[in-house]
């Protein structure tokens, strides 16, 4: 009898063993399973975000190339109706026409010349009636070969009377003389060549 109460006793509690190992492999199996899904939500969303990333610095690449498109365009000279020697650009809050020194003023001189007074005239009029009330600037520029017969101290010099003659006549054309400032670069900042280089800009300050 007791051999029997102990056979049956050791049946039992190796159907239980066998019933844990059974539910054992069945957890670890759905743990596994379940594991295998995070790592493949996880690379899954790992691509997601390095295809983000790559987009957003495809995007900002894109947007700074346009953005240097804009500005190199914004400050290409473009010809005018003012006539041969004349070129206006947009340079930061500025609209700048651009008047070739040789346009202006025979060599060495600071006087315009009768035909220089007719397109001064006439960016004068284009001026006021596109910005009426804004500030000048007037800027004098020249080539860099050194001063010999003029009579001018330096080309400093030079550019500033170069630059106060157009103001003057500017003047007569009906701006306020407290509206116009005048400003002197001298040599220092060439263009590609020496008549090019020597030139006047009115800035017409449009920001303010």
């Amino acid at each position: 009898m007791h051999g029997r109460l102990l056979l049956i006793g050791v049946l039992a509690a190796t159907a239980s063993m066998a019933g844990c190992d059974t539910g054992n492999k069945t957890n670890q199996q759905a743990l596994l399973d379940e594991n295998r899904e995070l790592r493949d939500n996880l690379a899954s969303t790992q691509k997601n975000l390095d295809d983000a990333e790559a987009r957003s610095r495809q995007l900002e690449y894109e947007l700074g190339e346009a953005s240097s498109l804009a500005e190199e365009n914004s400050a290409q000279p473009v010809a005018t109706a003012f006539g041969p020697g004349v070129e206006v650009f947009q340079s930061g809050g500025e609209m700048v026409v651009r008047i070739d020194g040789d346009v202006l003023f025979d060599s060495g001189r600071t006087s315009l010349k009768s035909a220089a007074k007719s397109t001064l005239k006439n960016i004068a009029a284009e001026v006021q009636r596109s910005f009426p009330n804004a500030k000048v600037r007037i800027t004098g520029f020249t080539d860099t070969d050194p001063i010999k017969k003029s009579g001018f101290k330096s080309n400093y010099h030079l550019g500033f009377e170069r630059a106060y003659a157009v103001g003057r006549y500017l003047d007569s054309q009906g701006f306020d003389d407290e509206s116009i400032s005048y400003a002197t670069f001298g040599p220092d900042v060439p263009l590609g060549s020496k008549s090019k280089s020597r030139r006047v800009e009115v800035s017409v300050i449009t920001d303010e």
